[in-house]
């Protein structure tokens, strides 16, 4: 049994669906029970558990060998991370897939690098198996703008620099490969797609698989933080994701990692087929 946290996320989702795939026994993690009939109708058990319940939290882990967990950005992130790693422990789960972010490490200067830091060290003092995915941005993050590109024929880059976008299918197909094969104990993955694009790459892109002209505009530290604050962010955690998108200008967004392709044996996926899937929501 594998147990999937954040199952309706944007990992959880297609991970459920890559481990059904390979034939695995899987149970699906929600805190909202009102999407409990939708997981079940994939093919696998589903239960609903809150990260601040460690009874619900240790049930769901029980009878599993093996459970993904990523939690929501959220100021209490870490704290709901440790009562579900408390939980597997309690319930004799043998190794943990989490989902932290790239460059995450004891020495990381930012504040989500240090977040995600804590949670791996948390990990690896458990005594349970590891293994950690550490992705760069994902191309899924392009749909919170669908409807603004869509209206206003631009692209707000936050970002002003290079970054080498991930598609979250390939995070979880990373992911299901850890969970299901064999000698990913003890490593840490860092995720990245196979080019490096600037906002002017994305809004080509975009212009190419719409057939409009959609141009590129850069969007201010204060705005950014602002809008992602109007959609429901922590203030603090906003300033975190500014703060991450800040080192783009400087190149440290845009390295390219083979990760994908080492572990899978086939190419990441790239940013222009994530386009020209999602086309109708770039379009009037």
């Amino acid at each position: 049994m594998i147990t999937v946290f954040g199952a309706t996320g944007n990992t959880g989702s297609p991970l459920i669906e890559a481990l059904l795939a390979k034939g695995a026994k899987v149970r699906a993690v929600t805190s909202d029970p009102a999407k409990i009939d939708s997981l079940k109708a994939k093919g696998c058990e589903a239960v609903a558990a809150n990260f601040t319940d460690p009874a619900a939290l240790e049930q769901a882990c029980a009878g599993a060998d093996k459970i993904y967990l990523v939690t929501p950005a959220h100021l209490d992130m870490r704290s709901w991370k440790a009562n579900t790693i408390e939980a597997a422990k309690a319930a004799g789960v043998r190794h943990v897939v989490l989902a932290t972010g790239l460059g995450a490490s004891p020495k990381a200067g930012l504040t989500f690098g240090k977040w995600h830091s804590e949670t791996q060290e948390l990990v690896k003092e458990s005594g349970l198996d590891w293994t950690f995915v550490q992705p760069t941005y994902f191309m899924q993050n392009l749909l919170w703008q669908a409807d603004s590109i869509a209206k206003e024929g631009v692209y707000y880059d936050d970002l002003g620099g290079p970054v080498a976008w991930i598609d979250a299918r390939d995070i979880a197909d990373v992911a299901a490969e850890a969970l299901t094969g064999s000698g990913h104990e003890g490593k840490g993955y860092g995720l990245t797609g196979p080019e490096a694009l600037t906002g002017e790459d994305v809004a080509a892109t975009l212009s190419e698989a719409t057939g409009q002209s959609i141009t590129a505009a850069p969007l201010a530290p204060d705005d950014a933080k602002a809008a992602m604050m109007s959609g429901g962010m922590q203030e603090e955690v906003a300033g975190a994701m500014v703060e991450l998108a800040s080192i783009a200008p400087k190149g440290y967004l845009g390295g390219i990692e083979t990760t994908v392709s080492d572990v899978l044996g086939r190419p990441a996926r790239r940013f222009k087929d994530f386009v020209a899937e999602n086309k109708s929501a770039f379009v009037r």
